[in-house]
């Protein structure tokens, strides 16, 4: 593929060379429609500024994108709370929009955003879409990745360790005596799904735990299809002992058919799951969790965003891998007297 030159970003832009040079450089006097419009002709055409990036981000829009999977979440939406207060600081708007991990989705929102002119981006990505992360980063735009990797784009990223959690939450219940697991995962299709479930495969390997495809079910992250896959690992000649869910909304799909089928927790099943936990305060008896650092991450992605639009000076992307949490409660049951993990 040809390499885009600024003679098409200018051409794109409807302003001469000269004018987008100026843009580029920061040089001489340019109007603000033809700033912006090169602005928008670069990141449309994918146009690399490397070293001219800066300049593209002299005009400041005041507004801060923060792109979530799930508005519904609260563990997500906590996160988003703790960003936007910093925003308020900085005075700056927060232009929030939500992708439900529709990938389609996100590309719109993100176009959005390109649109917007925004400052900075703090995002809980697909996974997906790296090129038009990558045209925003471009143009000098800090990017915060949250939760999640973007596939293949080297951002700043604040994650849980969501491999170690599955891990751990595994060899808990392997250390109840349960060989019969059954696990309720996301999908694949980004590093958070990915890690929790190889996490849990992981960890069944080394325990030499049934490892029957069968107790493996992908539910999208949705509480429908939590609830279905439920209902069928009841429904096996040999149904598990204990299972292991990936997600606060997944969960509730979990406790739902439970419920439904008058399965009894922990006297018939136990449960452990990956979450928030003060979602779940009010529900008895206490679910068996395994924590992730939700005021941690919303103040660490926070004071990174300051730092990334206070400080002029460049410095190295930032990538802190935390460490969730396990909390024991009441939805796990010991079925045998000695710990074989």
């Amino acid at each position: 593929m040809r390499k885009v030159t600024i003679k098409d970003v200018a051409e794109h832009a409807g302003v001469s060379v000269g004018t987008a040079s100026k843009v580029m450089n920061d040089k001489g006097y340019v109007s603000k429609a033809a700033h912006d419009a090169v602005m928008k002709a670069t990141l449309e055409l994918g146009y690399s500024v490397n070293a001219n990036a800066r300049s593209l981000k002299t005009s400041k829009s005041n507004k801060i994108a923060v792109l979530t999977s799930d508005i519904s979440n609260p563990y997500l939406m906590s996160i988003a709370k703790e960003v936007e207060e910093m925003i308020r600081s900085l005075d700056s708007h927060m232009v929030l929009l939500s992708h439900n991990d529709n990938p389609e989705t996100e590309r719109s929102s993100l176009n959005i955003i390109i649109e917007q002119q925004v400052d900075a981006l703090v995002i809980i990505p697909t996974g997906q879409n790296g090129d038009l992360i990558e045209k925003i980063k471009n143009t000098n735009t800090p990017v915060i990745a949250i939760d999640r990797e973007v596939d293949e784009v080297e951002t700043d990223l604040i994650v849980d360790d969501n491999f170690f959690g599955s891990y751990e939450s595994i060899k808990y219940l392997h250390s109840l005596g349960h060989e019969n697991i059954g696990v309720i995962y996301g999908h694949e299709k980004n590093s958070i799904g990915r890690d929790r479930l190889y996490g849990a495969m992981e960890a069944i390997k080394d325990g030499n735990i049934n490892d029957d495809p069968s107790f493996l079910h992908e539910a999208d992250f949705r509480e429908d299809l939590a609830y279905r896959a439920v209902i069928e690992l009841l429904m096996q000649p040999v149904p598990p002992t204990a299972i292991y869910c990936c997600n606060n909304t997944m969960t509730k799909g979990v406790l739902k058919a439970l419920k439904d089928q008058e399965i009894r927790i922990p006297e018939d099943i136990s449960l452990i799951a990956f979450g928030d936990k003060e979602q779940w305060e009010l529900i008895e008896p206490s679910l068996t969790l395994m924590t992730q650092p939700m005021k941690r991450i919303g103040i660490e992605a926070s004071i990174l965003l300051k730092s990334r639009l206070k400080f002029a000076e460049d410095y190295p992307l930032q990538q802190k891998v935390m460490k969730p949490s396990f909390i024991e409660g009441a939805s796990c049951i010991s079925i045998k007297n000695s710990e074989i993990f």
